[in-house]
């Protein structure tokens, strides 16, 4: 797959997409992601060479779009147009999947270089393109092991759709429902916080990218049995004794524009949580098989307006040694490749 990106992001973006915002204009009169421009939508083949987009910090991406099924713009593209390459460079564990890769970056901790195995630590450099969707796992010690989270491993089997509220918080993470409580599978507020949000000694966060491809019209990042998702093996706090590193989390925010009619799917074990425009869209809250599911209500019943951009916010837990299943497949047109730590991709 080729992605293009005209120009670099905008430098007063980047506080702008640090928190998960409904409309993601920010409240600017510039448009979301460059000056003047505008996301390329017109389809085209795979590795089209560019889009029509003249303005700074626009990258040229249309997954599924309207005129054809693959990614790219279908413009002449311009002199100084970078081709996406992956895996980016520095990238470990890269994994080819049933469609699609996935690889993970940079060790995102301060203390990085105290014995936690995996790459360098700090901000990450953002790529002058990119090939996919990018976020943050963090890597976690499974509950039966010194020192463990006990939302991991230990957690009761099955379904637990009371764990989140349904509205993201300001600071664009998922609310615990119950404040003062505990939930079927969760051990209460202060360790559900912990699983999406950086905690020295707790987790261990690295930038994660995942590589889609076009099947059958439909941008797709599929790792399912028998290629299961596994990028933090041998990284972090390590496999635990078990032949793979199960205990993380996924954390995945970006954007897309607004067309009517897009689809999007999500398959996989355990939690999954997805926020649209700031609102659950789809629940598979609990330590469980492999589910799927489509966003309810369905994203043209939301109310959202035609051309404007919307964010869309992934959290994902893989609890349980068992299996570790992710995919992605829909239509939306992103507008960017995701953000890590205030930085647009």
């Amino acid at each position: 797959m080729k992605l293009t990106m005209v120009g670099k992001p905008l430098a007063g973006m980047t506080a702008c997409l640090l928190v998960v915002v409904s409309q993601m204009n920010c409240n600017r009169s510039d448009p979301p992601l460059g000056g003047g421009g505008e996301v390329s939508t017109n389809g085209g083949s795979i590795g089209g060479e560019g889009g029509n987009s003249a303005g700074g910090g626009i990258l040229s991406l249309s997954f599924g779009g309207a005129a054809g099924n693959g990614f790219g713009g279908s413009g002449p593209g311009t002199d100084d147009a970078a081709v996406a390459v992956w895996p980016p460079p520095g990238f470990v564990n890269v994994t080819d999947s049933t469609f699609g890769a996935y690889a993970l970056g940079p060790n995102l901790s301060a203390d990085a270089d105290a014995g936690a195995a995996g790459g360098s630590s700090g901000t990450p450099t953002p790529p002058s393109q990119c090939a996919g969707l990018f976020g943050v796992v963090r890597d976690f010690k499974l509950g039966n092991q010194a020192g463990g989270h006990p939302d991991f491993e230990t957690a009761p089997v099955g379904d637990d759709l009371a764990i989140v509220a349904g509205t993201l918080g300001p600071d664009g993470k998922p609310v615990y429902a119950n404040a003062t409580g505990i939930t079927k599978s969760t051990t209460g507020k202060a360790n559900f916080d912990q699983w999406y949000n950086d905690v020295p000694d707790v987790n261990i966060p690295f930038v994660l990218g995942l590589h889609i491809v076009d099947v059958n019209g439909l941008a797709t990042f599929s790792a399912i049995k028998p290629n299961y998702f596994f990028p933090l093996d041998d990284q972090g706090f390590g496999n635990q004794g078990q032949p793979h590193n199960f205990a993380f989390t996924t954390e995945i925010h970006t954007a897309f524009t607004y067309k009517g009619g897009e689809v999007f799917q999500f398959c996989g074990d355990d939690d999954v949580f997805v926020f649209i425009n700031n609102q659950l869209v789809i629940n598979m809250g609990g330590r469980h098989a492999q589910e799927c599911k489509n966003p309810n209500p369905t994203i043209d019943a939301m109310g959202l307006t035609v051309g404007r951009d919307y964010e869309i916010a992934i959290f994902h837990a893989e609890r349980h040694s068992d299996a570790s299943n992710f995919q992605i497949q829909t239509t939306l047109a992103f507008s960017n490749c995701g953000y890590v730590e205030g930085i647009i991709y």
